[in-house]
Protein backbone atom coordinates (compact mmCIF):
# COMPACT_ATOMS: atom_id res chain seq x y z
CA UNK A 1 0.00 0.00 0.00
CA UNK A 2 1.28 3.50 -1.14
CA UNK A 3 0.97 5.73 1.94
CA UNK A 4 1.05 9.54 0.34
CA UNK A 5 3.86 11.66 1.09
CA UNK A 6 3.61 14.06 4.05
CA UNK A 7 4.81 17.37 3.23
CA UNK A 8 6.48 19.62 5.92
CA UNK A 9 5.10 22.73 6.90
CA UNK A 10 7.35 24.08 9.40
CA UNK A 11 11.32 24.84 9.73
CA UNK A 12 11.21 22.33 11.95
CA UNK A 13 10.37 19.10 10.27
CA UNK A 14 12.96 19.91 7.91
CA UNK A 15 16.06 17.84 7.13
CA UNK A 16 18.87 19.96 8.65
CA UNK A 17 20.40 20.85 5.17
CA UNK A 18 16.71 22.01 4.21
CA UNK A 19 16.66 24.24 7.73
CA UNK A 20 20.08 25.89 7.25
CA UNK A 21 19.26 26.98 3.71
CA UNK A 22 15.67 28.15 4.22
CA UNK A 23 16.85 29.73 7.84
CA UNK A 24 20.06 31.52 5.57
CA UNK A 25 17.49 32.38 2.82
CA UNK A 26 15.08 33.63 6.07
CA UNK A 27 17.93 35.49 7.76
CA UNK A 28 19.10 37.24 4.96
CA UNK A 29 15.70 38.42 4.03
CA UNK A 30 15.44 39.98 7.53
CA UNK A 31 18.59 41.96 7.23
CA UNK A 32 17.29 43.43 3.84
CA UNK A 33 13.75 44.54 5.72
CA UNK A 34 15.25 45.80 8.94
CA UNK A 35 18.28 47.17 7.60
CA UNK A 36 20.66 45.22 9.43
CA UNK A 37 23.66 43.37 7.69
CA UNK A 38 23.20 39.75 8.13
CA UNK A 39 26.83 38.66 6.94
CA UNK A 40 28.46 37.90 10.07
CA UNK A 41 25.70 35.51 11.05
CA UNK A 42 25.30 33.83 8.53
CA UNK A 43 29.46 33.21 8.22
CA UNK A 44 29.28 32.16 11.78
CA UNK A 45 26.56 29.85 10.81
CA UNK A 46 28.29 28.18 7.35
CA UNK A 47 31.62 28.12 9.05
CA UNK A 48 30.10 26.00 12.03
CA UNK A 49 28.86 23.91 9.30
CA UNK A 50 31.78 24.12 7.16
CA UNK A 51 30.72 25.19 4.10
CA UNK A 52 32.45 28.95 4.28
CA UNK A 53 31.99 29.51 0.55
CA UNK A 54 28.09 28.90 -0.04
CA UNK A 55 27.29 32.43 1.69
CA UNK A 56 28.87 34.11 -1.65
CA UNK A 57 26.69 32.13 -3.90
CA UNK A 58 23.44 32.37 -1.53
CA UNK A 59 23.95 35.91 -1.55
CA UNK A 60 24.44 36.28 -5.13
CA UNK A 61 20.97 34.15 -5.81
CA UNK A 62 19.10 36.22 -3.07
CA UNK A 63 20.87 39.96 -4.65
CA UNK A 64 19.56 38.54 -8.33
CA UNK A 65 16.21 37.63 -6.71
CA UNK A 66 15.58 41.41 -5.14
CA UNK A 67 17.03 43.02 -8.21
CA UNK A 68 14.59 41.22 -10.80
CA UNK A 69 11.63 39.95 -9.04
CA UNK A 70 8.02 39.92 -11.75
CA UNK A 71 6.10 39.88 -8.48
CA UNK A 72 6.66 40.12 -4.78
CA UNK A 73 8.54 36.71 -3.72
CA UNK A 74 6.83 35.01 -0.31
CA UNK A 75 9.92 35.06 1.89
CA UNK A 76 8.93 34.46 5.37
CA UNK A 77 10.34 35.59 8.60
CA UNK A 78 12.45 33.88 10.48
CA UNK A 79 9.46 33.15 13.65
CA UNK A 80 6.88 32.52 11.31
CA UNK A 81 5.28 28.97 10.82
CA UNK A 82 4.53 27.41 7.78
CA UNK A 83 6.86 27.37 4.52
CA UNK A 84 5.81 29.46 1.92
CA UNK A 85 5.62 27.93 -2.11
CA UNK A 86 8.01 30.38 -2.83
CA UNK A 87 10.34 29.19 -0.79
CA UNK A 88 9.65 25.54 -1.30
CA UNK A 89 10.33 26.53 -5.36
CA UNK A 90 13.94 27.97 -4.41
CA UNK A 91 14.69 24.44 -1.87
CA UNK A 92 13.85 22.56 -4.45
CA UNK A 93 15.74 24.43 -7.19
CA UNK A 94 18.82 23.55 -5.16
CA UNK A 95 17.23 19.50 -5.19
CA UNK A 96 17.33 19.88 -8.95
CA UNK A 97 20.85 21.62 -9.46
CA UNK A 98 22.33 18.75 -6.60
CA UNK A 99 20.55 15.76 -8.57
CA UNK A 100 22.09 17.15 -12.13
CA UNK A 101 18.24 18.07 -13.10
CA UNK A 102 19.33 21.63 -14.46
CA UNK A 103 16.08 21.99 -16.41
CA UNK A 104 14.00 22.15 -13.78
CA UNK A 105 15.72 25.21 -12.30
CA UNK A 106 14.62 27.75 -14.55
CA UNK A 107 10.81 26.50 -14.37
CA UNK A 108 10.61 26.75 -10.25
CA UNK A 109 12.15 30.77 -10.22
CA UNK A 110 10.45 31.84 -13.09
CA UNK A 111 7.24 31.52 -10.73
CA UNK A 112 9.03 34.76 -9.24
CA UNK A 113 11.80 35.94 -11.63
CA UNK A 114 12.07 38.26 -14.92
CA UNK A 115 13.18 36.05 -17.56
CA UNK A 116 16.80 37.48 -17.70
CA UNK A 117 17.31 37.08 -14.14
CA UNK A 118 16.05 33.68 -14.39
CA UNK A 119 18.93 32.99 -17.20
CA UNK A 120 21.84 34.50 -15.12
CA UNK A 121 20.47 33.09 -11.12
CA UNK A 122 20.77 29.78 -12.74
CA UNK A 123 24.59 30.28 -12.10
CA UNK A 124 24.31 31.34 -9.02
CA UNK A 125 21.84 28.01 -7.94
CA UNK A 126 24.10 25.35 -9.45
CA UNK A 127 27.14 26.98 -7.74
CA UNK A 128 24.86 27.33 -4.19
CA UNK A 129 23.97 23.22 -4.67
CA UNK A 130 27.27 22.19 -5.19
CA UNK A 131 28.80 24.14 -2.23
CA UNK A 132 26.21 22.65 -0.08
CA UNK A 133 26.61 19.01 -1.80
CA UNK A 134 30.59 19.19 -1.21
CA UNK A 135 30.37 19.87 2.57
CA UNK A 136 27.56 16.94 2.39
CA UNK A 137 24.57 18.93 2.80
CA UNK A 138 22.53 17.16 0.23
CA UNK A 139 18.72 18.49 0.29
CA UNK A 140 16.03 15.72 0.38
CA UNK A 141 13.58 15.50 -2.91
CA UNK A 142 10.36 16.41 -2.35
CA UNK A 143 8.17 15.14 -5.24
CA UNK A 144 5.02 16.15 -3.72
CA UNK A 145 6.41 19.68 -3.39
CA UNK A 146 7.72 19.80 -7.39
CA UNK A 147 3.89 18.86 -8.46
CA UNK A 148 2.61 21.54 -5.91
CA UNK A 149 5.11 23.71 -7.70
CA UNK A 150 3.89 22.98 -11.29
CA UNK A 151 2.59 24.21 -13.70
CA UNK A 152 5.23 26.58 -14.49
CA UNK A 153 4.37 30.17 -16.20
CA UNK A 154 5.29 29.17 -19.49
CA UNK A 155 2.11 25.88 -19.53
CA UNK A 156 -0.21 28.16 -17.87
CA UNK A 157 -0.21 30.99 -20.21
CA UNK A 158 1.41 34.18 -18.09
CA UNK A 159 2.59 36.34 -20.51
CA UNK A 160 5.56 38.70 -19.75
CA UNK A 161 5.05 42.28 -18.94
CA UNK A 162 6.86 45.05 -18.38
CA UNK A 163 8.29 45.97 -15.06
CA UNK A 164 7.16 49.35 -13.28
CA UNK A 165 10.12 50.64 -11.83
CA UNK A 166 8.64 53.46 -10.43
CA UNK A 167 6.92 50.84 -8.15
CA UNK A 168 9.98 49.40 -6.90
CA UNK A 169 10.03 50.93 -3.64
CA UNK A 170 6.66 48.53 -2.61
CA UNK A 171 8.34 45.69 -3.78
CA UNK A 172 8.37 43.18 -0.66
CA UNK A 173 9.81 39.75 0.38
CA UNK A 174 6.93 38.81 2.71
Amino acid sequence: MHTPEIIPDSLNDLKYPEQLTLWSVRYWSDGLRQSFSPYTTLQEAYWKAKCPRVLISLDSFLSLMVAGYSRPVDIRCLCCSGISKDEWRILQSLVAAQHGQEPKIAPLISHFMEPATVRIAQSSILEWAQGLKDCGLILPTRPGVMKQSEPNFAKSGKVVQLRDYAGADKATLH
